[in-house]
């Protein structure tokens, strides 16, 4: 896989989490609006919150309070149309488009608001944040344009952040069909990235012959541990999909993160080492 494409995965998976922080600050805000706190955050939604306060209003035209719980139906419909854009993203990366296409429609609705009062100025904050957004999902989309052509395979494995390869006098090019055939021979040894701080939350390990494994979560950061060593790493606030590599004393190890199942997986050479149910 060359340098371009795991940059246009990389570029893919920042618009999905600015797409995961929309979904997660539109729920907040709503739910701000509607126990009537005053308060409310930058990088939402707009459309969740009018559709409450219409609600509201109506029932206050109307006196019937129904109206109030049409509007939070409305406003969770909404919010949940660009959560299932963020989950099916990650299978079907088309939906990036249509999460863009959604958040186009909500962006009409803030300016629609913002050119019907007289002190545009209270406006200007969620403005500038969603010209982010939109910044942010226009480039999940030209990446979803230059990845039409990737296998899924390629696109998850790219997620990964690549650990670094060092080429061990490779042999007539037979290293691809050994391990096809389930032989991991040493042409190519992982380097390892640091040695392990020893901080953190083990979310899976296991051992296998000489080797001592594990994946840790710390601030954003997953990391494939091996022997005390990180040899690969992959930064993010939301975890999304994806697969830690690395080849140690003629042994290959890959750990993954399938969000389909919530799970996560251990190998080494193909076999199977460990298998945890991931609900944080």
């Amino acid at each position: 896989m060359n340098a371009e494409t795991k940059e246009q995965v990389q570029k893919f998976n920042k618009a999905r989490s600015n797409l995961a922080l929309v979904v997660v600050f539109s729920m907040l805000n709503t739910l701000l609006t509607a126990i009537d706190t005053g308060l409310s955050f930058p990088f939402s939604a707009t459309t969740p919150q009018v559709a409450f306060i219409f609600g509201e209003v109506f029932a206050q035209e109307f006196r019937n309070n129904v109206f109030i719980s049409v509007g939070l139906v409305v406003a969770a419909i909404i919010i949940g149309l660009f959560f299932v854009c963020w989950i099916l993203s990650n299978r079907w990366r088309v939906f990036i488009l249509v999460a863009f296409i959604l958040f186009c429609l909500d962006s009409l609705v803030l300016g629609f608001l913002a050119l019907g009062v007289d002190n545009i100025s209270s406006f200007i904050l969620d403005i500038a944040f969603h010209f982010w957004v939109l910044y942010c999902l226009i480039i999940g989309v030209v990446a979803w344009a230059n990845l039409r052509g990737v296998s899924e395979h390629e696109f998850t494995t790219a997620l990964q952040g690549a650990s670094s390869m060092t080429e061990i006098n490779p042999v007539n090019g037979m290293s691809q069909q050994c391990e096809s055939a389930g032989y991991y021979p040493t042409y190519y040894e992982s380097v390892a990235l640091r040695a392990d701080d020893k901080k953190g939350r083990i979310l899976i390990s296991a051992n296998y012959e000489h080797l001592q494994i594990s994946m840790k979560r710390t601030r954003g950061l997953t990391e494939l541990i091996v022997n005390g060593a990180v040899y690969d790493e992959i930064t993010g606030i939301f975890e999304t999909g994806y697969s830690l590599t690395a080849n140690v004393q003629s042994v290959r190890i890959v750990g993954t993160f399938k969000p389909t199942d919530s799970h996560m997986y251990l190998y080494a050479n193909d076999v199977l080492l460990a298998k945890k149910l991931r609900l944080y």
